[in-house]
C-alpha cells in the first residue's frame, strides 16, 4: 500500500493540549489523528460526489486501515531513510 503524508500545523495551545491528553491516556498522536480522519471520512463520504473508481479506492483504503494494514510514522521514516541511503549508494 502506498503511503501519503499530511503536515498539520496547530496553534501552540492546541498542540500542547492534544499532546497532554495523548500522553495521559497513552494514545499515539499519529494513531489518534488517523482515527479522527477515518471517522470523519466514514461520516462524510456519503455527502461527497465521487466517481466509481474513487469510491472503490476509498472503500479499499478504509478496509486496509480496519485490518491494520498501514504504516506508522516511525516505519515510514525508517523506509525513507533506507531509500535515501540506497539511492546514495547507487550513484
Amino acid at each position: 500500500m502506498r503511503q501519503k503524508s499530511i503536515t498539520l500545523r496547530l496553534p501552540e495551545e492546541e498542540y500542547v493540549a492534544f499532546t497532554t491528553v495523548c500522553n495521559e491516556k497513552g494514545y499515539s498522536k499519529t494513531g489518534k489523528i488517523r482515527e479522527f480522519i477515518r471517522n470523519m471520512v466514514k461520516q462524510e463520504i456519503g455527502k461527497v460526489e465521487l466517481s466509481a473508481k474513487e469510491w472503490k479506492k476509498v472503500l479499499e483504503g478504509i478496509c486496509e486501515i480496519e485490518e491494520g494494514r498501514y504504516a506508522t510514522l516511525e516505519e515510514m521514516k525508517r523506509d525513507l531513510s533506507r531509500r535515501k541511503l540506497a539511492h546514495k549508494q547507487n550513484r
